[in-house]
């Protein structure tokens, strides 16, 4: 939906130029009517009026004593040009960028979660402010020293600001780094392992399989062949049930020769039509 609102406003564009192109136009004609007939004192009124057609709400009992007949003539023409021609303009415009969207949804949204990806992964500058803390630096940095100060002392005091904000993390960092420095080399000195703790996947380690292995079976045994088309495909699997009735049927004729003294009886009789007592053989 954020990618077909998007769209949406961005052809919304064209339906916008087209409405200030007519009302511009209109506006300019209802106030040269307004001089010619008692002077310029209705700009308001055909301000308000034209923007209520807009709104889907015209008032023409407003219009029919305004340089009659020319007046309501003319906004019956600008009443049919906006709710009419334009406003189904948008529709169609609306209901079009819906259309193209939806018809690939999937590929829509994997290119905006990868741009949303790339925007929150990459800095955007050099000097990288972690959210809440981006706004102290619009508000010391960006906002009052940026279009003024040269670009060497602007980078040391962004340097300076982000050392004051950062230092109590990077301090209990750099304490919790240290104690782990000392526990791993105490369990050298002793000739242990380094860490005394046992993950929950180094447990599973031994297993052999894991579910991501079991997943990548899955996708092989699923995924399409794109080298070969589906026809010849097909040929050649109808190709290998062909050959596989095909060694069904000979084994099935070698076991009949072999019970039957190295003859193949089909129906009740030999090869050569004698009848052998009513035995019948099923091939």
């Amino acid at each position: 939906m954020l990618v077909v609102v998007k769209v949406m406003m961005r052809e919304s564009l064209i339906f916008f130029a087209l409405l200030s192109f007519l009302l511009i136009g209109f506006l300019q004609a209802f106030i040269g009517l307004d001089d010619a007939d008692s002077g310029n004192d209705s700009t308001g009124f055909i301000v308000k009026n034209l923007i209520n057609v807009i709104m889907t709400s015209p008032d023409f009992d407003g219009f029919q004593t305004f340089s009659h007949p020319f007046g309501i003539v003319l906004y019956y023409i600008y009443t049919f040009l906006t709710m009419v021609v334009l406003l189904n303009i948008l529709i169609a415009l609306y209901s079009s960028a819906y259309a193209d969207v939806t018809e690939d949804a999937t590929d829509e949204y994997m290119a905006l979660f990868a741009q949303k990806a790339i925007q929150f992964i990459r800095a955007p500058d050099e000097n990288v402010f972690i959210p809440p803390f981006n706004l102290i630096e619009f508000f010391l940095c960006i906002l009052p020293l940026s279009w003024w100060m040269n670009a060497a002392t602007y980078t040391w005091w962004n340097n300076v600001v982000m050392g004051v904000i950062y230092s109590p993390l990077l301090c209990i960092t750099a304490f919790l780094e240290v104690r782990m420095a000392k526990r791993v080399t105490f369990n050298r000195k002793r000739g242990e392992q380094d860490e005394e703790t046992t993950e929950e996947w180094e447990e599973m380690g031994w297993k052999p399989e894991h579910e991501d292995e079991q997943w990548t079976k899955k996708v092989e045994s699923t995924k399409p062949n794109v080298e070969v088309d589906g026809t010849t495909m097909e040929v050649r699997e109808l190709k290998n049930q062909v050959a596989e009735l095909k060694e069904l049927l000979e084994r099935l004729v070698s076991a009949e020769k072999v019970e039957n003294g190295g003859q193949v009886l089909v129906g009740g009789k030999d090869v050569d039509g004698t009848d052998i007592g009513g035995m019948d053989a099923e091939v």
